[in-house]
């Protein structure tokens, strides 16, 4: 006859077995919660490792830990399961969210377009935007949704944030509007320009001419002095007023890109350039350059600009030698943080051993009305390199300068090759 337990020794074993019952529950719901893939049982004083095969435990953890929201909606459109990033989106506790119908947390405006991609979403994959609502604060989500049919009587979901994108086109959106009145402004000045400024300079110039033509010997050498000065800055001012029509036309003319062989460029500016280069004996250098998809007269007007500053800020120490070279590669290859990752540039650039300027300049000299030197040792009205600058960005390219005193200068472009 087996010996009777005590008062006291029955208390203990049922507090033990409660302590075990505690235990095991504890298991059990981590297990159902994939918090655990294996458990240890002590029998008879030996332990025993138990392995949980569960198929889905692996993607449990990644659903937890996604960047978007997952959940599982029933057919009625109950949240049957949510992961932790759709409750902390709401900034509602997960107690509040589980269980509770999705529609009390879409925003009026957007019920109807949910309906429709719910009863979309029951038999095929579907997506869409729809506007969440909590607190008065609206949260434009993208949702993509799979029927889970039939394995689960549910519908997945998997919902992004698009706060961010939308604040980005909100932002886009006004820089593009900007641009707009800005390029209306820029179409306001050229007909100013062309018009109301241009027309009182044309009488100016006029009289002028009858002074030096009918005047000129009535004049004192003083008087002859000041006649010139005030020809020159007409002309000055001229030239001003074109180079200003030419830099508001890279803005606001329109464009037309195509296939271009740049050494046609290249040999209609030496065409035009003919005499200067005779002239001043300049030797020039182009290696068999590319075909690009630009904007030709544009691209014409690059060419001028750079190759006329050649020829213009030389080095009295030797004749102007110009080069030009080209070669398409990634924009890794390139040493400039400005391009673009993961496309190709063709490179062009154009060097000349002129004057130079210290590199400190390299950036001021693409701003309008910049000039490294006064208009009495060179001239021009200091927007050329900004018309260069302006026309490159129209190709969605990048310019740099490098430039050595009294060695001569490089201009870098870099323009989209795809």
């Amino acid at each position: 006859m087996k010996n009777k337990l005590s008062a006291e020794e029955a208390e203990l074993k049922i507090i033990e077995l409660q302590s075990h019952l505690d235990e095991y529950e504890q298991l059990i719901e981590a297990i159902k919660g994939g918090e655990v893939d294996a458990f240890a049982l002590k029998t008879n004083n030996e332990s025993a490792i138990f392995s949980i095969q569960t198929v889905d435990y692996a993607y449990r953890i990644l659903v937890e830990n996604f960047g978007e929201g997952a959940l599982n909606l029933s057919e009625e459109g109950l949240i049957l399961y949510t992961n932790h990033y759709f409750p902390e989106l709401l900034n509602l506790p997960y107690e509040s969210v589980v269980g509770n119908s999705f529609l009390l947390f879409i925003h009026p405006d957007s019920k109807e377009t949910f309906h429709e991609l719910f009863k979309n979403g029951l038999t095929a994959n579907t997506k869409g935007e729809i506007n969440l609502l909590i607190a008065d604060k609206t949260i434009p989500v993208y949702i993509s949704l799979a029927p889970l049919f039939p394995a689960v009587s549910a519908v997945g979901i998997i919902i992004t944030d698009l706060t961010e994108k939308k604040k980005q086109e909100e932002i886009l959106q006004m820089k593009n509007a900007e641009l707009v009145t800005k390029n209306n402004e820029l179409q306001a000045f050229a007909y100013i320009a062309s018009h109301d400024l241009q027309g009182p300079l044309r009488k100016i110039q006029i009289f002028i001419s009858r002074l030096s033509e009918k005047e000129i010997n009535n004049l004192s050498e003083n008087g002859k002095e000041y006649l010139k000065m005030v020809q020159d800055s007409a002309k000055l001012m001229q030239e001003l007023i074109q180079d200003l029509l030419a830099y508001s036309s890279t803005s606001t003319a329109e464009r037309k890109f195509d296939n271009t062989d740049l050494n046609k460029i290249v040999d209609q500016v030496k065409d035009d350039l003919k005499e200067e280069l005779n002239d001043k004996h300049a030797s020039f250098e182009a290696t068999e350059l590319h075909t690009l998809n630009i904007i030709p007269f544009q691209f014409r007007q690059i060419m001028q600009n750079l190759i006329g500053n050649a020829l213009k800020f030389i080095n009295p120490a030797q004749p102007p030698h110009i080069i030009i070279k080209s070669e398409i590669a990634d924009s890794s290859a390139f040493n400039n943080v400005k391009l673009s990752p993961q496309k190709k540039y063709c490179h062009i650039s154009v060097s000349d051993n002129g004057i130079g300027f210290e590199p400190e300049f390299n950036e001021k000299i693409f701003e309008v009305f910049y000039r490294l030197h006064a208009h009495t040792e060179y001239k021009g009205t200091g927007i050329g390199l900004a018309i260069v600058k302006k026309i490159v960005e129209n190709h969605d390219g990048v310019i740099t300068a490098n430039s050595v005193l009294n060695k001569g200068t490089t201009f870098d472009i870099y323009i989209p090759a795809t």
